[in-house]
């Protein structure tokens, strides 16, 4: 069945579940993305933590590359990993809230269609 031949209520529902979705979507690319600079970053932490502490570092300022201490260069990255981790639970949190009202609203959905005389599958009951 279409949703075109819902009750506006219903259409009004199934579009709110496509909304969720795509949100939802968005925010597990932003987790991966996170997950993967932190990665990145505790790579890079693990490197320069096996430099001696007089190596130079040098990072990367817009097209610019420029000499940090090596305690300079870690405590940047620590840092920055932090704020990643904070954001990575922030993430976390909206994706468990997003897939809770998807599945509620999933429930609703159903239960209405159901109501309507609709099976699951599409088929019209008799």
């Amino acid at each position: 069945m279409s949703s075109q031949g819902l009750p506006p209520s219903l259409q009004t529902e199934v579009e709110k579940l496509q909304m969720l979705q795509a949100q939802l979507q968005n925010v597990l690319i932003l987790k991966q993305q996170v997950e993967s600079e932190i990665k990145e970053i505790e790579k890079t932490i693990s490197e320069i933590e096996k430099a001696p502490p007089d190596a130079k570092i040098f990072k990367v300022v817009g097209t610019f590359l420029v000499s940090v201490t090596r305690d300079q260069a870690l405590n940047e990255l620590r840092e920055r990993e932090e704020l990643l981790k904070l954001n990575l639970t922030s993430l976390s949190r909206q994706e468990s809230l997003l897939r809770k009202q998807i599945e509620d609203l999933r429930a609703k959905i159903s239960e209405a269609l159901r109501q309507m005389g609709f099976q699951p599958g599409g088929q019209q009951a008799t």
